[in-house]
């Protein structure tokens, strides 16, 4: 298949190019190779489409088969780019393709409009490019996703990775363009939604965090896939005792604490899920000063960084949060009380680091008051 040959041609022309520079006699070879494969493809037809569906390549509409590790990584860079297809039109340049493999071999540049390249977001639900909506719109539409994806998790069965691969995308896409963080965070509009919603929350809030600290790439989409998933033991807990409206009794609060144990033995079977989901899992009760639980400390084994990050998130966001037994805070407040836990609770870095991000953007938002909208 022709179009397969294209694809391998461009990928290595993109990967060249992150080894080298677009001006590397390589990348100009490929380049041009691109293209002549390119033109002959659309000799008898005006464009050639592909997209990413799932974690296949579909070109015109035809599942292109067996494309080899230049497929998977070229699957890979567009993810990475949060775009899922690619139309090329008859008219494409030299120079102009040249430009597009250079965009998308830089990690922290943005493709920019080219006259014969068009690129967007499939939805495969609805067919066609997702239309972007208001940031409100947007978020519920991911915690849908997210409870759609809890919803089909049971110890009988795995996990859709390239689902959460999708989800953690469209959060990047999104919050890289939306200089006030707090509106990407979605309120809990009812408590039975608390637990899909509050995932949402501290993805957003942990990739928020890492991205001011430079994580970019593969550590960014693992890092948003962990919170995403840090709580999933709980659906492992009776629901009688996750939706209890009072205090916990000892017992109750015992059984809430495995949910630490059950989600990381639950991820730890899930091939092809980044490592930092299971670490997550357990660890994001465990404490900066390794006290917390479980209870496996006896070693002073310290709390990995991604599920410090996790931990900051997961308490804000839980405070942040009106729920029928707790009132809701001011930012400024949770701000507060995570300062004093610095050093014990939290990770003194992080919280100072976190703290000043987030009033920052607030700022320049013009939003000083404190209380989320």
């Amino acid at each position: 298949m022709i179009a397969k040959t294209f694809i391998s041609a461009l990928m290595s022309a993109i990967s060249n190019c992150s080894l080298y520079s677009k001006e590397h006699i390589s990348v100009e070879n490929l380049t041009k190779k691109s293209l002549s494969i390119l033109n002959e493809l659309l000799t008898e037809r005006d464009s050639l489409e592909i997209m990413v569906v799932e974690d296949h390549l579909v070109v015109n509409k035809t599942p292109a088969r067996n494309t080899g590790h230049h497929g998977i990584n070229f699957i890979k860079r567009l993810k990475r780019k949060g775009i899922s297809r690619i139309d090329f039109l008859k008219g494409i340049t030299y120079t102009e393709l040249k430009q597009f493999i250079a965009d998308l071999s830089d990690p922290d540049k943005e493709l920019k409009t080219y006259p014969h390249i068009k690129t967007g977001i499939i939805d495969v639900r609805i067919g066609g490019y997702r239309i972007e909506g208001d940031d409100e719109t947007f978020t519920s539409e991911q915690v849908e996703r997210v409870k759609e994806l809890y919803h089909s998790i049971s110890p009988y069965k795995g996990l859709s990775v390239s689902g959460l691969e999708e989800i953690v995308v469209n959060f990047i896409v999104t919050f890289k363009r939306e200089a006030n963080i707090l509106k990407l965070i979605s309120p809990v509009k009812a408590y039975s939604e608390y637990t899909y919603t509050h995932a949402t929350n501290v993805a957003i809030l942990s990739m928020f965090q890492a991205e001011s600290l430079g994580a970019r790439d593969d550590l960014l989409h693992d890092i948003g896939i962990a919170a995403l998933l840090h709580d999933v033991g709980k659906l492992f807990i009776s629901k009688d005792i996750l939706e209890k409206k009072g205090k916990l009794d000892r017992e109750e609060w015992e059984e809430i604490k495995l949910h630490t144990l059950h989600g990381a033995r639950y991820l730890a079977k899930i091939d092809g899920l980044t490592q930092l989901a299971p670490i997550a899992a357990l660890e994001h009760h465990l404490r900066y000063d390794c006290t917390g639980y479980p209870t496996l400390n006896a070693g002073g084994k310290e709390q990995h960084f991604c599920s410090q990050i996790i931990a900051t998130s997961d308490f804000f966001d839980a405070l942040r949060s009106r729920r029928p037994y707790k009132r809701d805070w001011q930012i400024k407040e949770i701000i507060a009380l995570m300062k004093e836990s610095a050093g014990t609770e939290f990770n003194p870095f992080l919280v100072d680091n976190f703290s000043r991000t987030l009033m920052k953007a607030l700022e320049n938002d013009g939003m000083s008051e404190g209380r989320p909208s």
